[in-house]
């Protein structure tokens, strides 16, 4: 028998995906913003790569989101030390460059992407289904096999450079919940089918700027 007393082992590296919880007044504020656009709203379609037909900006109320959202970014930095320079040396702070609105309808989804800036950001609003109708919808799915229906997901390669899907089974209990993670890490989102009201998530680009001295 080999003698493996001696054998160590060098973990890769990797990223971590924050998740939070957005205040319940501040949740209640943001809901209200949204519940006041219409289709004369600014469209935000024009600068995503979404199929769907109601994005709006909400550009308008990154100043109420700010304190929390940046606050967010700083734990995300400081947990994931070495990928975002400047911030944990007083010398840059985070800012939010923009904020959007997706009002999805059923069949309307998010092909792979990935975002602008140092940290992106996905706060989800309203849910309008319930998670096992959408997996059961497509029943003959192999067994075993991972259900994508619905799921927000990130993509990846792994460190054998194999593409590797992470799904998020957002459901009602998301409602409120915002997920922070790394601008340029590739995600999608899969359409649903078992509700004709608005699946309602709001994302947002942070980045950097130096502090004036």
């Amino acid at each position: 028998m080999t003698n493996t007393t001696n054998a160590s082992f060098t973990h890769l590296e990797t990223m971590n995906v924050l998740t939070s919880t957005l205040p319940n007044d501040l949740f209640q504020e943001i809901t209200g913003d949204i519940a006041d656009l219409s289709k004369d709203s600014e469209p935000y379609n024009d600068r995503l790569i979404g199929h769907i037909q109601e994005e709006y900006s909400l550009d308008h109320s990154i100043e109420k989101v700010s304190s929390f959202v940046t606050a967010l970014a700083n734990a995300w930095s400081e947990s994931n030390p070495g990928y975002i320079n400047g911030t944990q040396d007083n010398q840059q702070e985070f800012y939010i460059e923009g904020m959007w609105v997706n009002k999805q309808r059923k069949y309307e989804f998010n092909p792979i992407h990935d975002h602008s800036g140092d940290l992106s950001f996905v706060i989800w609003m309203n849910i309008p289904y319930n998670l096992a109708d959408e997996e059961n919808y497509f029943p003959l799915v192999s067994k075993g096999q991972t259900s994508y229906t619905s799921k927000f997901c990130f993509v990846y390669t792994d460190t054998l450079g194999k593409i590797k899907q992470l799904p998020v089974p957002v459901d009602k209990s998301f409602e409120g919940t915002i997920v922070m993670f790394p601008a340029s890490l590739h995600h999608t989102v899969y359409p649903f089918y078992t509700s004709d009201d608005y699946r309602i998530s709001i994302s947002g680009n942070i980045k950097r700027k130096d502090l004036i001295k």
